[in-house]
């Protein structure tokens, strides 16, 4: 084979191999996207149950007046909010698996970084609604209206350290979303 010919079959494997190359970096890209429309997605499924949660939780506390009594009168509501929030957790855990995975798969470093610290947004959230979860189980096994008092204190402490952890994500990923954006001009 003369020098020509190798140089035209070596010049075909790499543009192959570069095609190649181009096509699955493409496709992990629309992979990416995928999980990240579905991440998406699922926290949207989630905030009118947050809210939803939130008003039923907010409607039983405005009634204690008498603690034991509207602990009984609001026993069956309490355990179907405590199910109300493991459905909203599944879905914060859902995104949360769905930003890792797209983080993972992104070849771009700030798109990566964006993907990850959306991650860490909605494990933060996701501990939020945690909290009050632990409210609702609060009220529905304390004694006491000084016991319930007790551990509202415990997590009203936990909550403000998340929402302010929560405020530093948040500037960092507004920051992020803003490298993104301009990657995407």
């Amino acid at each position: 084979m003369n020098n020509y010919k190798k140089l035209k079959l070596i010049l075909l494997a790499i543009l192959a191999f570069a095609v190649l190359t181009t096509a699955c970096d493409d496709q992990q890209v629309l992979e990416a996207n995928k999980l990240v429309d579905s991440a998406n997605k699922k926290m949207n499924d989630a905030k009118p149950l947050v809210t939803a949660a939130g008003d039923r939780f907010g409607k039983i506390s405005d009634d204690i007046k008498d603690f034991e009594a509207s602990k009984k009168a609001h026993d069956g509501e309490l355990k179907e909010l405590a199910k109300s929030y493991d459905q909203i957790l599944e879905l914060y855990k859902g995104a949360t698996a769905d930003f890792t995975q797209a983080a993972k798969l992104s070849k771009d470093e700030t798109f990566k970084s964006y993907y990850e610290m959306s991650a860490k947004d909605v494990e933060n959230t996701a501990a939020l609604i945690t909290q009050n979860k632990l409210l609702t189980q609060a009220f529905a096994d304390s004694k006491t209206i000084d016991e319930y008092s007790k551990k509202i204190d415990e997590i009203k402490t936990k909550n403000d350290a998340l929402k302010k952890e929560g405020d530093d994500i948040s500037a960092k990923l507004k920051k992020l979303e803003a490298d993104v954006n301009a990657k995407n001009k």
